[in-house]
């Protein structure tokens, strides 16, 4: 009797199992995706809480990913051509990004892709050797990258989430300024995604989440690391620890709708394959 219940356990288990997808998902940001100024940022940034959170829920069995956030870096920075747009001396990070997706995939062949976005902050302040990133400028920005990788991946789905709230009226020791108006035009990013989503493939790209904002403009002295600027004033702009949980679920809100879909057309697939046997008409 011992031993068929645990024949059947077995059974159940394995057919739980079988339903559960696993997936790779690359996560492109700045400092606020990196983790910074977290003490185990390997465990606590933002995109390992992500992946933890969705490897929980419903249908998804173990996340796989890469964190590519990039301290101080602008949509300009994550372009392909970034040397012939950005200051001399800036590094550029798309080809970062390509070698790690590149790594995700080979060590993980055959799972669905996931691109996640939070590029913005950095666009939105005034930098010391150049502007702030004027709307259509950030639309192309973020074009150009989708496109780009959805030329290497072309089944790869990209989620774009709106850059969280900070409060204005900093200057970092680098000399940006983030003004009032810095943040007015962070809020007006998250108007451009219909226009990014129109302009890229069709049904790849999503616009993803938008109340951590939000969120972060009322919990800043509770989940945000406050720091001092150039000038020694205080300001809040990097998730701590709780913060970046709090990051990572809503993250995982806007990301998991596009796991079950892409779950789901696989499911379909299979069932047609099962009705329809491909052959080879060689």
């Amino acid at each position: 009797m011992k031993r068929l219940f645990f024949l059947i356990a077995l059974i159940v288990a394995l057919t739980v199992k079988a339903q559960r997808q696993s997936y790779n998902v690359v996560f492109i940001g700045n400092s606020i995706t990196y983790g910074a100024l977290h003490d185990q940022r390997e465990l606590t940034a933002p995109p390992v809480q992500c992946a933890r959170w969705l490897s929980q829920q419903e249908g998804v069995d173990t996340v796989y990913f890469r964190n590519c956030g990039r301290s101080g870096r602008t949509t300009y920075h994550f372009l392909p051509n970034a040397a012939d747009v950005i200051p001399a001396g800036d590094k550029t990070y798309f080809s970062d990004v390509v070698s790690k997706t590149r790594e995700l995939v080979k060590a993980n062949p055959g799972l669905p892709l996931i691109f996640s976005i939070m590029l913005g902050t950095n666009d939105s302040v005034e930098r010391k050797h150049n502007s702030h990133t004027e709307p259509d400028n950030y639309v192309g920005n973020l074009c150009a990258i989708i496109d780009s990788l959805l030329n290497l991946w072309p089944e790869a789905h990209v989620v774009l989430n709106k850059p969280i709230w900070y409060l204005p009226d900093y200057v970092t020791p680098g000399g940006s300024v983030a003004s009032k108006k810095s943040l007015k035009l962070l809020d007006t990013y998250y108007d451009c995604f219909p226009k990014v989503v129109e302009k890229s493939k069709a049904g790849h790209v999503h616009i993803g989440d938008n109340k951590a904002y939000d969120y972060f403009k009322k919990n800043y002295k509770t989940d945000v690391f406050e720091e001092k600027d150039a000038r020694g004033k205080s300001y809040w702009l990097h998730p701590n620890v709780q913060g970046a949980k709090q990051l990572a679920e809503y993250w995982g809100k806007a990301i998991l709708p596009v796991l079950k879909s892409l779950r789901d057309n696989s499911k379909i697939v299979d069932a047609f394959k099962g009705i329809y046997p491909v052959t080879d008409s060689r």
